[in-house]
C-alpha cells in the first residue's frame, strides 16, 4: 500500500486561499488626468514668444535660468495660466455656452486685465529684490506702469487667452460631430433592426 510521506507536506504547505499577485506596469495616467502635461506647454509658449522677439536663443535661456528675470518669466506663465483657465473652466460654461455674450465679453476683458496687471507687478518686484534701480533693470521709467500694461503684457495675454479658447472650442466642436455622428449610426442600426423584425414574419407565413 502507499503510504505519503509527511515530510513532504511539512516542506510543501498547501497554497490554497493565497490571492495571485498583479504586477501594473506604471502609467502616465495622472499625467493627463491632472493636466500637468500643460505646465510644460506653457513655458515652452512664452519661451518662443520671448525667442522670436529677441531672435537670440543663448540670450533667451540664460535670461530665463540664470538671471532675475526669470521672475518675470513666472509672473507670464503663471498669471496667464490662471486667465486662461478661469475662461475656460468657469467663463464659457457659464456665460458663453448660454449665450451671453455682453457679460462674457466685459468679464473676460476684465480677466485679461486684471492678469496683466499682475504681471506688470514682476517688473517692479524686479526692481524691488535686486541691487540695480528700475531704469537699470526695464530700461524704461517706474512710472510708466499702463506702458508696461498695453503695450506687453496685455497683448500676450490676450493673445494667449485666444490661443487657449480657440483649442478649447476645436476640441469641443470635434467631439460634438463625433458624437452625432455615433448617435446617427446607432440611429440607423436600430431603424434596420426594426425594419427586419418587422419583414421577417411576412416572409415566414409566405413560405410556409
Amino acid at each position: 500500500m502507499f503510504r505519503m510521506n509527511n515530510s513532504n507536506l511539512s516542506h510543501n504547505p498547501p497554497i490554497t486561499g493565497l490571492l495571485p499577485l498583479s504586477f501594473e506596469k506604471p502609467t502616465l495616467n495622472w499625467f493627463f488626468k491632472y493636466k500637468i502635461y500643460h505646465i510644460p506647454f506653457w513655458c515652452v509658449y512664452h519661451y518662443l514668444f520671448w525667442l522670436i522677439g529677441t531672435g537670440d536663443v543663448i540670450k533667451v535661456t540664460s535670461t530665463i535660468l540664470f538671471s532675475i528675470y526669470a521672475i518675470k518669466f513666472i509672473f507670464y506663465v503663471l498669471f496667464q495660466a490662471i486667465a486662461v483657465y478661469f475662461n475656460l473652466y468657469f467663463l464659457i460654461p457659464r456665460y458663453l455656452e448660454k449665450s451671453r455674450f455682453t457679460e462674457y465679453i466685459v468679464y473676460l476683458f476684465l480677466t485679461i486685465v486684471c492678469a496683466a496687471a499682475f504681471i506688470v507687478s514682476g517688473y517692479y518686484l524686479i526692481a524691488l529684490i535686486s541691487d540695480k534701480s528700475f531704469e537699470d533693470l526695464i530700461k524704461v521709467s517706474p512710472d510708466k506702469f499702463f506702458h508696461f500694461l498695453f503695450t506687453g503684457s496685455f497683448p500676450s495675454t490676450l493673445a494667449s487667452t485666444t490661443l487657449a479658447m480657440s483649442i478649447k472650442l476645436t476640441k469641443n466642436w470635434i467631439e460634438t460631430k463625433n458624437r452625432q455622428q455615433i448617435l446617427e449610426r446607432e440611429k440607423l442600426e436600430t431603424e434596420l433592426k426594426f425594419l427586419k423584425y418587422q419583414f421577417n414574419p411576412h416572409f415566414l407565413i409566405f413560405y410556409s
